[in-house]
């Protein structure tokens, strides 16, 4: 249950990050970042869906589609963490028309949090389950 309930977060948080870019929370912004809030909010739904239907599987093949999405997720944060600090303390507006909204690192931590909860759910889906370890085929 544990298993799952990880998985959920990262996937519902997946699914929180995205919308301020779909909504332009942060100002006018290139369409990028409008398409960087639907990427995450379609992951997160995926996600979502995929850890309810088989987070509590031993079959290798299901936990490998699970870390791999939980891979894309993860890798999908990188661009923003590394955006926020890079553009700390200016406008990140295309100018059309301009923003007053200023850009600062603390916006990055919603992005290392699922970054984090990404790389534990990779590592829960990977983990051997008791069920697998408790299975010992007779020689």
């Amino acid at each position: 249950m544990k298993k799952v309930a990880v998985m959920l977060v990262g996937s519902i948080g997946a699914i929180l990050l995205g919308l301020p870019y779909i909504f332009h929370a942060f100002g006018p912004t290139e369409a990028e970042v409008t398409s960087w809030g639907e990427v995450s909010l379609y992951t997160g739904i995926v996600l979502t869906l995929l850890a309810l239907a088989i987070g509590r599987t031993t079959k290798k093949l299901f936990r490998g589609i699970l870390a791999l999405g939980y891979l894309f997720l993860a890798l999908l944060q990188v661009l923003p963490i590394f955006l926020w600090f890079t553009f700390h303390g200016t406008g990140i507006s295309d100018g059309t028309p301009p923003s007053p909204f200023v850009a600062h690192w603390v916006y990055a931590m919603p992005h290392l949090a699922i970054l984090v909860i990404s790389l534990v759910a990779i590592v829960t889906a990977l983990k051997n389950s008791d069920a697998e370890l408790s299975y010992r085929p007779t020689p």
